[in-house]
């Protein structure tokens, strides 16, 4: 049992009572502190009413927060965010539609068709990018590109004449034999048969 007469001291050495009383009572504590008496119980007593009158007024408060947080429809919140999830789903669908006819404008068109092909079970589990390729291959609006062989690029395949006859060959031969065999080398002779 706590003694009214003698407050306990906090550890910073002010005493409990001291933090919760009004400046007045703590002015008449003062003075009777200076005169060397004891602190009125009268006193005490009156800040421990105050004190107790504090507490109720703020559990009061409390209290009632309380039942408006608990009596406010805990649905609300959930509808909020199922309508904005709502939102966001739609706004998506439109985008992703949108980046599909800019890819695929011959979609414009036939875009009930598409999105019956989309309801199907076959192809629930489609991105909408996939959907509408396999859609229009499957209508065989969009061919394949798929690359063959490549193109040659080796150059004519009819061997290049030399321009010079058989004579001019010959007489080549009989006068510049070095420039005669650097052409034999580098091909720019052909012997015909």
């Amino acid at each position: 049992m706590v003694d009214v007469n003698t407050p306990s001291a906090s550890p910073e050495g002010e005493s409990e009572l001291d933090k919760t009383q009004t400046p007045e009572v703590v002015a008449e504590e003062a003075a009777l502190a200076k005169a060397g008496d004891k602190t009125d119980p009268n006193l005490l007593l009156k800040s421990l009413h105050e004190e107790r009158e504090k507490r109720r007024v703020a559990e009061e408060r409390n209290a009632v927060l309380e039942e408006q947080i608990n009596s406010s429809d805990p649905s609300e919140p959930d509808e909020e965010v199922g309508k904005l999830k709502v939102k966001l789903a739609e706004i998506e669908r439109k985008q992703q539609r949108s980046e599909v006819l800019e890819l695929h404008p011959q979609l414009k068109e036939i875009w009930s068709d598409f999105e019956e092909f989309r309801t199907d079970s076959d192809n629930k589990g489609l991105s909408m990018r996939t959907a509408a390729k396999a859609f229009l291959v499957e209508k065989g609006l969009l061919e394949p590109q798929r690359k063959g062989l490549e193109k040659p690029t080796g150059g004519p395949k009819v061997p290049l004449s030399t321009g010079m006859t058989t004579e001019d060959i010959k007489h080549l031969r009989e006068t510049d034999f070095k420039k005669y065999q650097e052409m034999v080398i580098k091909k720019q002779i052909k012997f015909s048969s």
